[in-house]
């Protein structure tokens, strides 16, 4: 009998525990609005699958309770492809998850991205890479960083290739 009761409370324990460590989901802090600066590397169609490196600017804010934030607009400059593409999907849904170190880094995800260059046929393919993809991101709170780990793969045989923005004015807990 006593046996059953310690099972049932370690149970009940376990249960608990389980649940209120659910319960502490990530959470944006900060300033709202935002703005995040970096680069970003794509590849596609109107690249014939070679890496293109741009200048970026996301323009965002923190949505309430803080569990995503939205990337409203997204800027891309630069010279050749950079100043081409048409962004789409707006806004971005920037929703990070899990941390991997007790609070440092977070590991999350970008939802609805997407964007299409028209292109010049016959020199220049279109891209159509408009999605809307969900893309995996990390998160750095040390140095404000967003990035992705590895290439992500987005609709029309397009890659987002490597992305580190900054943004000084949030955070994730």
């Amino acid at each position: 009998m006593k046996n059953n009761k310690l099972v049932s409370v370690i149970g009940a324990l376990a249960i608990g525990l389980g649940i209120s460590g659910m319960a502490s989901a990530a959470t944006i802090t900060g300033s709202s609005p935002f703005t995040a600066t970096g680069t970003i590397g794509v590849s596609g169609p109107s690249s014939f699958g070679a890496t293109v490196n741009c200048s970026v600017v996301f323009n965002g804010t923190i949505n309430a309770g803080g569990a995503s934030a939205n990337i409203n607009t997204v800027t891309v400059s630069g010279s050749g492809l950079c100043a081409l593409p048409t962004i789409t999907g707006l806004p971005w849904t920037l929703t990070p998850s899990t941390t991997t170190d007790g609070g440092e880094t977070w590991l999350g995800t970008v939802s609805g991205v997407g964007f299409t260059i028209a292109g010049a046929p016959p020199l220049i393919p279109a891209s159509n890479c408009a999605g809307p993809t969900t893309i995996n991101v990390q998160w750095t709170n040390s140095n404000s960083t967003l990035r992705v780990t590895s290439a992500q793969a987005l609709a029309g045989n397009c890659n987002i290739r490597s992305l580190n923005v900054q943004a000084p004015a949030i955070s994730v807990n």
